[in-house]
């Protein structure tokens, strides 16, 4: 056999085994390093999209994660302003019940 028929029938071996058309059983080498670089494949790209289906989940809960972060802040800023109006009320508080007792003493 010839370099160019051996060539030849490795590629048409390539092709049908990455077609699926060849049987499994097929002892040939390179059919087996094909089959098993084959499913080698298929796991690394259910891989990927189990990856990319994970990262789309987790950038999901992340803007979720942000969305939160600045609803506390508001909040927060919300019971500083009611802190300060409370401490103001009871200053203004003080003060009238302080002119009150000066009224009333006299």
């Amino acid at each position: 056999m010839s370099d160019v028929e051996r060539i030849s029938s490795n590629i048409k071996s390539l092709i049908e085994t990455t077609a699926g058309i060849t049987d499994s059983v097929d002892t040939n080498p390179i059919n087996i390093v094909l089959e098993k670089c084959t499913v080698v494949l298929e796991e690394l790209r259910t891989i990927q999209i189990l990856s990319e289906t994970h990262s789309e989940g987790l950038t999901d809960q992340l803007k979720q994660t942000e969305k939160s972060i600045t609803e506390m802040e508001n909040l927060f800023d919300k019971v500083d302003k009611l802190s300060t109006f409370v401490q103001q009320a009871k200053a203004e508080l003080d003060g009238l019940e302080k002119l009150y007792n000066v009224v009333d003493r006299q």
